[in-house]
């Protein structure tokens, strides 16, 4: 892994379940400093009104100055659209936030964070177009937009921009993981973490003629096994099953190889430290084993591999 060299037009992924508790915010994490350590500059988007990627990456204080500054996904949203104006999105993007090195420099991993009032920005912007009589298709036509003219753009600038999507299908959810060129679904192999899948499958990837205008994403659901353990038997058959399902003709989903463990050495990885870890350092030997097979997984969605 190399220091960050720009690549190339970047890449959107949404990394989402319905479910929550599923470890996508750890898989947000480990796989953008995985990325930025392989050379990439790597934007992280924040959907999730818990904000727990943005405390991992910018720690408590510098995300504290953020939101009181206006520097989050909602405030933009809230001027964008309640308020009318013209705010502009780039500003509100924190760059060099990781304070993670790799060879001697910091990874280069930005982030547009979000705060404790993104749902209910969500929400107020519901109930402000609806009094504007447009209808929740205008709306979401409206969010949309956002995404195309505010965060396509962005990957002129970064390599990968990755989405931690909230649990559910919030609006800004789904239009991320409409638009994204690929969708990380991160699933627990158990009966409930993977109960909702199907639903999810269907109401993104199958369900695209309701009002004439939903675009499915550009490519199946690629499925993320997370909190693996190898010793219990129903994450053995959950496995299994998940891999005949994406093996099968048609197959609604992909799977990709890599599996993350259940390991205290990750969990650890997203707490904050008195003295700024080092890549190597900081997952051990879960770089060699988890996150250089999971890099090269998801550059091979992209390279056809």
């Amino acid at each position: 892994m190399s220091k960050a060299v720009r690549q190339g037009p970047g890449r959107l992924i949404a990394v989402a379940n319905m479910k929550g508790g599923v470890g996508k915010t750890t898989t947000v994490v480990m796989l953008a400093e995985a990325l930025a350590a392989d050379g990439a500059s790597v934007l992280v988007v924040d959907l999730d009104p818990q904000a727990s990627v943005s405390v991992c990456l910018a720690g408590e204080t510098l995300l504290a100055e953020m939101i009181a500054r206006g520097r989050t996904l909602e405030a933009y949203l809230a001027l964008k659209l309640i308020n009318r104006d013209k705010p502009a999105l780039a500003p509100r993007i924190r760059d060099q936030v990781s304070v993670t090195t790799h060879q001697n420099e910091p990874l280069a991993v930005s982030l547009l964070p979000a705060g404790p009032y993104l749902r209910l920005v969500e929400r107020e912007i519901i109930y402000e177009l609806t009094g504007r009589n447009f209808s929740m298709h205008a709306i979401e036509g409206q969010l949309s937009t956002i995404f195309q003219e505010e965060f396509v753009p962005l990957t002129a600038r970064y390599d990968y921009i990755l989405f931690d999507c909230a649990p559910g299908i919030s609006p800004m959810t789904e239009v991320a993981v409409r638009g994204s060129d690929l969708v990380v679904v991160t699933s627990i192999p158990d009966y409930l973490s993977t109960y909702g899948l199907d639903a999810f499958v269907q109401t993104i990837w199958n369900n695209n003629g309701r009002r004439g205008s939903h675009l499915a994403p550009a490519r199946p659901p690629h499925v993320l096994v997370t909190r693996f353990q190898q010793q219990v038997r129903q994450h053995q058959q959950t496995l299994a099953r998940l891999q005949a399902e994406a093996a099968a003709k048609n197959a609604g989903i992909r799977l990709f190889a890599t599996r993350i463990p259940q390991a205290a050495a990750l969990a650890e990885a997203l707490m904050p430290r008195e003295v700024p870890p080092t890549f190597s350092g900081k997952y051990g030997a879960h770089v060699s084993n988890v996150l250089i097979p999971l890099v090269a997984e998801v550059k091979g969605v992209f390279d056809g591999t």
